[in-house]
């Protein structure tokens, strides 16, 4: 862990951990121009460049036992996914920043603006504070874990777990040609979907639990979510053909897939998929896959500090 400059006496400390590979390594051709803009703003920070996955929860936790006031994630959608784990975990008051860095950046989208590098430091540093939404997916071994934009099973993951390992450039490119690749083996999943005002039993594409509007690199799939309103949209991709799914993709980057008669969608608390024991399905939360079904999607309000 590399520290920074010095700041007057009684200014907060701010942590920075950046993810090197997000972006194709964009994120890393950025440590320069974030260093110098933060000493230049005369903040007390110190960086850490993560060297593994899931690293960046452990640091962020560590960030935050220390009394850092504020931990910047600079990357993609996985990257600000553990940052806000590990404050979770340690449950303070330490507000997560967004520096979106990474091919997707979705949840910065849902969130936030596009200001460049140096405005967006000086907002997450200067502006308002406020509380929003996390999700959290718990598994039936007891594990669980939180997210902060858009959780998913069935052909969502599968594409997430193909998207992730493409060294395609772009978010968008890396997401349709994932689609495409994926889609030559996918079938169709048999669920369960008990939420609060719906159930469904049946064959789907995908099930979406969707605290954040955009996801798979700006496919508005949930037009109307809100992570402020102490909900979730639930969003099914009914049993769509092949074809059909395909045609319907640039609706999807639209927002004006809603009126699709095998697209369901609510707002609600809880979401509880299962599916055949032989058969389970992989489920992403913010891109990154971490398990399988049965899983429950709980939503928390306001359980995040977020800067900006």
């Amino acid at each position: 862990m590399a520290s920074g400059s010095r700041s007057r006496e009684g200014e907060h400390r701010i942590g920075v951990i950046l993810n090197p590979t997000a972006g194709s390594g964009r994120a890393l051709t950025q440590l320069p121009l974030i260093v110098a803009t933060l000493s230049r703003l005369r903040c007390l920070h110190h960086v850490h460049v993560t060297a593994a996955p899931g690293e960046a929860t452990s640091v962020a936790r560590v960030f935050a036992d220390r009394g850092y006031h504020l931990v910047i994630a600079v990357g993609g959608d996985g990257t600000v996914n553990e940052v806000a784990n590990g404050l979770l975990d340690d449950g303070s008051n330490t507000a997560l920043g967004v520096l979106p860095a990474g091919r997707g950046s979705d949840f910065a989208r849902s969130t936030g603006r596009g200001d460049g590098t140096e405005l967006t430091l000086e907002r997450l540093i200067g502006g308002r504070r406020r509380g929003v939404d996390i999700g959290r997916a718990t598994f039936d071994d007891g594990s669980s874990r939180a997210f902060v934009n858009v959780a998913g099973l069935g052909f969502d993951a599968v594409v997430a777990q193909r998207a992730a390992q493409s060294r395609l450039p772009g978010a968008t490119l890396a997401y349709l040609a994932s689609v495409g690749a994926s889609l030559a083996q996918y079938r169709n999943i048999e669920v369960s979907v008990v939420a609060d005002v719906c159930c469904l039993t049946g064959p789907v594409c995908s099930v979406l639990a969707a605290n954040g509007r955009y996801f798979g690199g700006g496919m508005l799939i949930a037009p109307m979510a809100d992570p402020e309103d102490g909900l979730l949209d639930l969003a099914i991709l009914g049993d769509l053909s092949k074809a059909d799914l395909l045609r319907n993709v640039p609706k999807v980057y639209r927002g004006t897939h809603l009126g699709h008669p095998k697209f369901t969608t609510a707002k609600v608390r809880s979401i509880r998929v299962e599916g055949p024991p032989s058969q389970p399905a992989l489920v992403q939360l913010d891109g990154e896959v971490v398990g399988r079904t049965p899983v429950t999607f709980t939503v928390e309000p306001r359980r995040l500090v977020l800067a900006g």
